[in-house]
């Protein structure tokens, strides 16, 4: 039997890209590396990563050093608490979700209402809703959708992305 692999198989520019880089900063530190959460989705490069030395932690408050944000990237509130606690942080969060985050925040200044539609518990669902601001709903399914709109709607907001 002959097993083909597809040109497009494998990790996305974004996994790819934060993998590489938390490898890097492994090898160059002196001090321990953190990441706030699971790198990627993968276990193979999660346990290899231990075994170099990453510590994945669950809260901000557990780093004592720098600290890695995911490929998910995070919420808008953890950028600030790392301001707060005066942690470095190596933002590792893929651009496309980044640009996510920029259009959510503007959008939201703009006065519209956001709709995002996701997984709720994902952490990429999660950062992604956080910079959509007070006039947002999340819809993870189609059984969310009536409570949602209904919500819209009592906003009297009439700009909607």
């Amino acid at each position: 039997m002959e097993i083909i692999i597809g040109k497009t198989s494998g990790f996305c520019h974004g996994v790819k890209n934060a993998v590489i880089k938390a490898k890097e900063e492994l090898e160059q530190s002196k001090e321990k590396v953190y990441c706030l959460g699971e790198l990627v989705h993968n276990k193979d490069v999660i346990i290899t990563l231990q075994k170099k030395g990453l510590i994945f932690i669950d809260k901000l408050e557990e780093a004592k050093g720098k600290t890695i944000i995911r490929a998910h990237g995070t919420t808008k509130e953890t950028y600030k608490k790392a301001k707060e606690l005066k942690l470095e942080l190596k933002d590792l969060t893929c651009p496309k979700v980044l640009k996510i985050h920029d259009i959510a925040e503007e959008y939201s200044k703009n006065g519209y209402y956001i709709f995002l539609v996701g997984i709720k518990n994902h952490p990429e669902t999660i950062g992604n809703f956080s910079f959509c601001g007070e006039n947002s709903s999340l819809i993870e399914n189609i059984c969310d959708l009536e409570q949602e709109v209904t919500k819209f709607q009592k906003t009297k907001i009439k700009k909607l992305f």
